[in-house]
């Protein structure tokens, strides 16, 4: 090891990888620790506490002790140490050197269960981080093994953790599940739990009871969140809640309200300026709900400066969606070149096989039919059909398939359209399906 106190802060930085930014964090300069390393100054005690927490070593590895590093993690302060330098690594980003060492760490016997659990935890963290989202469930679950009943603070982040990987991999029966027994803990022992990650909790809870359509449900969640956020002063999520909230309120048919939430997303997202593409999707939000209380001038004055905003931003899947909108529209005024316009727009840019490049080829079968092409009008809602078919979302085959019953009935071939029609039912049926409304986004 080297000499001198700054050399041996320089070689163990670097050994991790990390840059003097990374090293300084929030309670040391990068130009004071430049300074440290070239032996330019002394470092306090203090200081050299910090570093080698961050370092993951002890204070008398810094001071010049001599440790024998090719031995293996054993001991509880060993374990510490690792741990810390495996947080440093996480915080600045360097997730394959600190997924070696968590597994390395985890393989060990006689690791102490809170460390146990909080090497999981990190593992968890990282998969999630890049987005291996079955690994990190699977790990943020072996974390809670390693917890005792008295734990509640940190089977409420576990099940936080979980809540949110099972979301992202929709498993969202088993998210609700996990985000209640987490609020569970939070009532019924009254644990101190940091209110974002609270708030974290609920706005999860509240997106995965709309996906499987418990709106209601999601409204409760929603409104809770806000009243917590309202009392301890908090407007960080508040547009994203708001946007949540009006999303619901527009499957639940509550146009007046969804446009009050609605807009209210919006005046917090614009001044937060944080995440511009929840900002633009819900003013686009904003101009379906104004279509579907008639104002549709106003939904049309909307969406055209969504779109301006949408190109500028270079966005595709916002881009397309804001084509969509605008055909509809359009179609709903039966101006039918502009819509036939715009959503063939809209087909040109869609990711193939995605969803809304079905919705886009259901709409142009739409326009098609309302001129009376019924037999381009079915190529289209054949497109459309394959494509909901790969994705397995049978309440939009459902729907393609009553309006392909309903064109075969135009042109007199009886047997295609009972047949289609017939279908249509029996998935609705099959399924306990509502027949969805074309003019509502994707919930995202």
């Amino acid at each position: 090891m080297e000499s001198s106190v700054g050399k041996r802060i320089k070689g163990l930085r670097k050994e991790l990888g990390l840059t003097q930014g990374d090293l300084a964090g929030d309670q040391l300069s990068r130009a004071m620790l430049s300074l440290i390393e070239r032996d330019l100054t002394t470092p306090s005690l203090r200081t050299i506490e910090y570093l080698s927490m961050k370092l993951g070593v002890s204070v008398g590895d810094l001071l010049g002790e001599v440790r024998d590093s090719s031995l293996p993690i054993a001991t509880a302060e060993d374990v510490k140490k690792g741990l810390n330098i495996c947080k440093t690594l996480l915080k600045v980003g360097k997730y394959a050197e600190a997924e070696t060492r968590l597994q390395e760490l985890v393989k060990i016997d006689n690791v102490p269960f809170p460390e146990k659990w909080l090497a999981y935890k990190l593992l968890g963290q990282i998969y999630e981080k890049l987005d291996k989202n079955e690994n990190a469930l699977a790990h943020f679950k072996e974390s809670l093994y390693y917890l005792s009943s008295t734990d509640t603070n940190e089977m409420v982040e576990a099940y936080y953790y979980i809540t949110l990987t099972n979301r992202k991999l929709e498993n969202y029966k088993e998210g609700i599940e996990a985000a209640l027994k987490a609020s569970a803990l939070i009532n019924t022992y009254h644990a101190e739990v940091d209110c974002l990650l609270q708030i974290n909790i609920l706005y999860n809870l509240a997106l995965c009871y709309c996906r499987i359509k418990e709106f209601q449900k999601g409204l409760d969640v929603i409104n809770q969140a806000i009243s917590i956020m309202e009392k301890n002063d908090i407007t960080f999520s508040n547009g994203h809640f708001y946007m949540l909230k009006g999303l619901a309120e527009m499957y639940m048919r509550k146009f007046a309200e969804g446009i009050v939430s609605t807009r209210a997303a919006i005046r917090f997202l614009q001044d937060k300026n944080e995440d511009p593409y929840k900002y633009l999707g819900s003013r686009i939000n904003l101009g379906i709900l104004l279509r579907k209380q008639n104002k549709v001038n106003q939904s049309l004055e909307q969406l055209h400066d969504c779109l301006e905003d949408a190109l500028k931003m270079g966005n595709k899947n916002l881009i397309v969606n804001t084509y969509y909108e605008l055909s509809l529209s359009y179609l709903y005024l039966e101006d039918f070149d502009r819509s036939e316009q715009y959503i063939k727009n809209g087909l040109k840019l869609a990711d193939p096989n995605s969803h809304l490049h079905a919705q886009c080829h259901y709409v142009l079968g739409k326009v098609l039919m309302k001129r009376g092409q019924h037999e381009d009008a079915i190529h289209e809602f054949d497109m459309a059909e394959t494509i909901f078919h790969f994705l397995q979302n049978e309440s939009w085959i459902a729907l393609v398939k009553s309006e392909k019953g309903i064109c075969f009935e135009t042109l007199e071939d009886h047997e295609k359209a009972f047949k289609n029609l017939l279908e249509a039912n029996q998935k609705l049926l099959k399924q306990d399906l509502k027949l969805i409304s074309t003019e509502l986004p994707v919930m995202s």
